[in-house]
């Protein structure tokens, strides 16, 4: 039989406590947050500890550290504190009508191919929609998910997450490419460029472990190839484009990024131009993420149903 958890008394200022004690090693710390002395907190602790039955904590040289069944308590209050918030933000939300906030997290792709241009809809349609948008790496955007700074996400459950921790709806493959500076050596080669050629030059790439990077080195051993040999290793876009435009390094990019910066808005070459290799490049599905058991607030729900009908080209969100 499960314990009760309610019944034997556990209250939100005990969530409270336990969800900073996810985020500190000191005691004092985590009271200090909260507005509480030490020994309040300490109180707290012990009775958390009756009426789980169990240790919370155990004391470290850094201060404390939390038992198994502290981190898996801690994890849950989190989560719960999470819907009591999005809780309020959905009764303002449903009070003001169509208006509010909405944290959106993507992979570099399909931020640009299909967020973008939903975002253009939702602006024109909920002009007091504020919306914020976070790109990166899949690994960064999991822990925003799960600790409530993100609405939703287009991107991939990292390997050394708990995949139970998400709803994952699988969406696409992320097709990739090679990119180049527009007058590279490269570019005077009869297409394809085999993928021995490219070897010849500095690449960037993302870190190890990372989807296109991973992908890249595999379509290499497929060749037979070795890896590069001059890799500048980087999580930035930015940095990875400017590199790419001012040296004669090439980069693994998603297909939709590269068509972005191929062509500029008067129909003009850009500034760097993928390069049409016997290298095939396509990266594992990205999903629509959200935390398990989250309930999405009325706006987060309107601005997803726009995101999704841009990738599927169906409404999916009623």
């Amino acid at each position: 039989m499960s314990l009760d958890l309610l019944r034997r008394g556990m209250k939100i200022s005990h969530l409270r406590l336990l969800a900073e004690l996810a985020k500190h090693t000191r005691l004092t710390d985590a009271a200090s947050a909260l507005g509480m002395s030490q020994p309040a907190a300490s109180r707290l602790i012990s009775e958390v500890e009756r009426v789980a039955e169990a240790d919370i904590y155990v004391r470290s040289g850094r201060g404390i550290e939390l038992t198994d069944i502290g981190n898996k308590l801690a994890e849950r209050c989190v989560r719960i504190l999470q819907e009591f918030a999005d809780a309020g933000r959905d009764i303002e939300q449903h009070k003001s009508g169509q208006s509010g906030h909405v944290s959106i997290g993507s992979v570099t792709g399909p931020a640009i191919e299909y967020v973008l241009p939903a975002i253009r809809h939702v602006r024109l349609s909920y002009p007091d929609i504020s919306i914020s948008v976070e790109v990166g790496p899949s690994l960064d955007l999991a822990p925003m998910l799960e600790d409530g700074r993100l609405d939703f996400s287009l991107s991939r459950v990292p390997v050394d997450e708990d995949p139970d921790l998400f709803e994952e709806r699988p969406l696409l493959r992320e097709p990739a490419c090679l990119v180049a500076r527009t007058d590279h050596p490269l570019t005077r080669l009869a297409a394809p460029v085999p993928a021995e050629a490219l070897l010849g030059f500095d690449w960037v790439l993302p870190p190890v472990g990372a989807p296109i990077r991973t992908t890249t080195e595999q379509a290499l051993r497929d060749k037979g190839l070795g890896l590069p040999t001059k890799v500048l290793t980087t999580s930035s876009f930015l940095f990875t484009v400017a590199t790419v435009q001012r040296t004669n390094a090439i980069a693994a990019v998603a297909q939709s990024v590269a068509s972005s910066f191929a062509e500029n808005a008067d129909g003009s070459p850009g500034t760097i131009t993928a390069l049409e290799s016997d290298l095939t490049l396509s990266v594992e599905t990205y999903s629509f993420l959200t935390r398990k058991g989250q309930v999405l607030t009325p706006v987060a729900r309107i601005v997803a149903r726009e995101v999704l009908r841009a990738i599927t080209g169906e409404t999916i969100l009623a």
